[in-house]
């Protein structure tokens, strides 16, 4: 997997939202002034399994849509957004341990890895389509040249987007309850 390059000030940014995001999450679920939802094991049904990838499909949608603008800042953006949804289901996984049952925090534990690398990848994704598309110096036209450089971004990365998702869409169902 490429690493993802940010300029020094952005990563600085982004980390420290991080960080203050998770010192407040932990203080207000420590101190049970926030009641975090209580993640029990669900069975695993055709529903939840397509609701769940429905989720997944979403989440690489708008980010692909995000591709299409030539800029950078849109993505980052939804990085800073990306970042606030891993951070709460990081945090959502302290309440989880407290409760103590093995299987459900092994099954968040990896749900929480397939959502962070499926972000991650997406990011990736669009960050490399941004990057690839030569819409200034060919003629051919911006669509066609965005569609060239995704479908280059997607031949690189569509193992990776495709595990994660899968995953992603098995375990989601199992941790929370997920319907149309």
């Amino acid at each position: 997997m490429p690493k993802l390059y940010i300029s020094r000030f952005t990563t600085r940014i982004l980390t420290g939202w991080c960080v203050v995001l998770a010192i407040i999450l932990l203080t207000l679920t420590l101190s049970h002034v926030v009641t975090p939802n209580t993640i029990t094991l669900h069975p695993f049904t055709l529903n939840g399994f397509l609701a769940a990838l429905l989720m997944g499909l979403r989440i690489i949608v708008l980010f692909l849509v995000f591709s299409t603008l030539p800029m950078r800042w849109p993505v980052t953006l939804l990085t800073f957004l990306s970042l606030t949804m891993g951070i709460v289901a990081i945090s959502q996984f302290v309440s989880v341990l407290l409760q103590g049952q093995i299987l459900v925090i092994l099954l968040y534990l990896v749900f929480i890895l397939a959502f962070c690398s499926l972000l991650y990848i997406a990011i990736v994704l669009t960050s490399e389509t941004i990057q690839h598309n030569d819409w200034g110096q060919n003629q051919k036209g911006y669509l066609i040249n965005w569609g060239t450089s995704l479908l280059s971004s997607l031949r690189r990365f569509s193992l990776p987007l495709l595990v994660a998702l899968v995953v992603y869409s098995v375990v989601l169902p199992l941790t929370n309850h997920v319907t149309f």
